[in-house]
């Protein structure tokens, strides 16, 4: 905890981050700029098996259902229509949800066969529409699609790289770098839901510590996220980590701004 320079301040607890004291401020409130030179990323290694039908991805030994590419809509798991065609040097794939697009996607290989990418349209239940890229390199197989990879590198036209907190007493407003808009959560690790996501918790691990906990609709566990403070609260480290079936761990590093 910090010290207090009044007496007549009390000791607050953990999961308030500290009560403050007169004009004193939270150290982990404020804005937050990315630095670009310290991310790191290491992503998941995934297999692709392609046929004259289409293609199956499997990741952590679990395949995922095949993608037919014929050009009619196909039902998928999840309740959504998924479209397939193939294209000059890959595929192309729009999916839709109660007759609403939902996704617009292209997958292609380079000429050389070396790298694959993926750029999906995403459009949310709300908010407005943004993009996400994924990069990944071949590790075997070929040619075009079928083999394995390595995502290499993650981004998003949402990531402005300004992380946003905000602490109130016992809750947070916490805006992460691709979000439109900050979520409020208590500190003691309660979910909170988020439309058309899940849901998000924020936990006090301790007074230089912030433990983020992302769940899809179904409950599953998507994103763990921890955010370090440093001792003279000028720089927060955070590390991402993915779980399986596409486990992958991402860390940067953030300045005050």
């Amino acid at each position: 905890m910090k010290r207090f320079s009044i007496g007549v301040c009390v000791l607050a607890s953990l999961f308030a981050l500290g009560q403050i004291c007169m004009a004193q401020a939270n150290p982990w409130n404020g804005s937050w700029k990315e630095e670009p030179s310290t991310f790191k990323f290491t992503g998941a290694t995934f297999s692709v098996a392609v046929d004259a039908q289409g293609f199956t991805t499997t990741r952590g030994g679990h395949a995922m259902p095949k993608v037919v590419c014929d050009g009619k809509p196909q039902k998928t798991p999840e309740g959504a229509m998924e479209t397939c065609t193939k294209s000059a040097n890959g595929y192309a794939i729009v999916e839709t949800k109660d007759g609403k697009p939902t996704q617009k996607a292209t997958i292609s290989v380079s000429s050389d066969g070396k790298t694959g990418t993926r750029t999906a349209e995403i459009y949310p239940p709300a908010g407005a529409p943004f993009t996400v890229t994924m990069i990944a390199k071949r590790v075997s197989g070929g040619p075009g699609l079928a083999g394995e990879w390595r995502e290499s590198k993650i981004a998003s036209s949402q990531d402005n790289g300004i992380l946003s907190i905000a602490v109130h007493g016992n809750t947070v407003a916490f805006k992460e770098t691709d979000s439109p808009k900050p979520i409020t959560c208590k500190l003691d690790g309660t979910e909170t839901k988020v439309a058309g996501m899940g849901a998000m918790s924020v936990r006090l691990a301790n007074p230089h510590t912030l433990k983020v906990t992302y769940k899809d609709e179904t409950g599953k566990v998507r994103r763990n996220n921890t955010f370090v403070l440093s001792a003279d609260g000028r720089k927060i480290t955070e590390t991402d980590i993915t779980p399986a079936p596409s486990p992958s761990t991402m860390s940067v590093a953030f300045h005050k701004m």
